[in-house]
C-alpha cells in the first residue's frame, strides 16, 4: 500500500510530514491547516492499521476496501466520507475505464484512496496544489477541488457522448450511411457508465447540503463553490437521463428501419422470384410431352409462346413495380 503524506498550513501553503497522527492533524486543526493522506493500492491490512491510526470509522475503512462500491456520501461520527466513480474522458471510440475514489474528511485531516487503473486515476497532487478556491479554507476546500475535479470528468464524457449521439440522430437518418450497431451499443455503454457515476452521487449532495454548508460554515466564500457542485451534478444527472432516453428513441428507429429494410428486401426477393416462375411454370407444362398444347405442331410456335411469356413477365413487372416491390 503505498501512501503520499503533506501538510497544508492555514494559508494554503504546503509541507511534507514523514507519519502523521491523529494528535498531527488535530494541530493543523488549530492552526487553521489539515494534513492531506493519500493511498494508492489499499489492502485490507493496511487501510485498517491507517484507520486506527486516524481514527477512521471501520465501516468507512471497509468501504474503501471494496471494490466497485455505488457512489455515495455519508456521515460516519465526526467525518465525512464520499464515495466516487472517475470517468476517463475517453474519446469517442473509446470505451472509458472507471476507477474509484474514497474521500474522508474532517476538521485537519484529508484521506484520500484511489482504486484501479493508475493511468486513469485523477492527478490528486496537481488536483490540490491548483485548487480554485486555494486551500486556506481548510478541509473542505481540499475535498472541493477533488470532487471537482472527478465531476469536471464527468461533464467532458457527457460533452463527448452528447456529440456522438448527435452524429448517429443524423445518420440514422441517413440512407447513404452504413449502419453501425456497434457503435450505437457502444454510446449506450458509455453513457451508462457516467449515468451510474453520476445519479446517486448528485441525490446524495443534494440531500446532504446543509450538513456539508455547516463543515463550510468557517468560509462563507467557499459555500457558493459547494452549491455549484451541487448544481453541476444535478445538472450532470439530468444530461446523461436525457441522453439515455434519446438515445433509446434513436435505437427503436434504427430498429424499425432494420425492420423497413428488411421487409423491402423480402417483398424485392419474393417479386424476382415472383418474375422467375412464369417462364418456369410455362416451360414446365410444355415438358411433360401432351400432345395437342398450343404452337407444338406450328413450325413458329416457340416464338409464339417466347412472345406469351416476355408479354407476361412485362405485365407482371409493371403490376409489382406500381405496387413497390421492386
Amino acid at each position: 500500500m503505498d501512501k503520499v503524506i503533506r501538510r497544508f498550513d492555514a494559508n494554503g501553503a504546503r509541507t511534507f510530514d514523514e507519519s502523521p497522527t491523529d494528535a498531527e492533524s488535530a494541530v493543523a486543526s488549530t492552526n487553521g491547516g489539515f494534513v492531506w493522506v493519500d493511498v494508492s493500492a489499499p489492502d485490507a491490512a493496511g487501510m485498517v492499521e491507517l484507520g486506527k491510526e486516524l481514527g477512521l470509522h471501520p465501516l468507512a475503512v471497509e468501504d474503501a476496501t471494496a471494490s466497485r462500491l455505488q457512489p455515495k456520501v455519508q456521515w460516519f461520527e465526526q467525518h465525512l466520507f464520499v464515495v466516487m466513480w472517475e470517468v476517463g474522458s475517453a474519446s469517442a471510440s473509446d470505451d472509458p475505464d472507471i476507477t474509484e475514489t474514497f474521500i474522508f474528511a474532517r476538521t485537519g485531516l484529508l484521506v484520500t484512496v484511489q482504486r484501479g487503473s493508475a493511468s486513469q486515476q485523477v492527478d490528486l497532487p496537481s488536483v490540490l496544489e491548483n485548487a480554485p478556491t486555494g486551500l486556506a479554507g481548510g478541509v473542505m476546500s481540499g475535498v472541493h477541488a477533488i470532487v471537482s475535479s472527478i465531476i469536471d470528468g464527468y461533464i467532458v464524457a457527457a460533452s463527448i457522448n452528447e456529440t456522438e449521439l448527435e452524429q448517429l440522430e443524423d445518420q440514422v437518418f441517413d440512407e447513404t450511411v452504413r449502419d453501425d450497431s456497434k457503435r450505437i451499443y457502444r454510446l449506450r455503454k458509455r453513457i451508462g457508465k457516467v449515468t451510474r457515476a453520476v445519479s446517486t452521487l448528485a441525490i446524495a449532495f443534494a440531500n446532504n447540503k446543509d450538513r456539508l454548508d455547516d463543515l463550510t460554515a468557517g468560509d462563507r466564500d467557499l459555500k457558493p463553490f459547494v452549491q455549484d457542485l451541487i448544481d453541476d451534478l444535478a445538472g450532470v444527472s439530468q444530461l446523461c437521463a436525457d441522453q439515455e432516453s434519446a438515445l433509446d428513441g434513436v435505437i427503436a428507429t434504427h430498429e424499425n428501419a432494420i425492420a423497413s429494410a428488411q421487409s423491402i428486401d423480402s417483398r424485392k426477393i419474393s417479386a424476382i422470384a415472383a418474375m422467375l416462375a412464369i417462364p418456369a411454370v410455362i416451360s414446365g407444362l410444355y415438358g411433360m410431352n401432351f400432345k395437342n398444347l398450343p404452337g407444338t405442331n406450328w413450325e413458329y410456335g416457340w416464338v409464339a409462346i417466347a412472345v406469351v411469356i416476355i408479354a407476361v413477365e412485362v405485365w407482371a413487372y409493371i403490376r409489382l413495380k406500381q405496387r413497390g416491390w421492386l
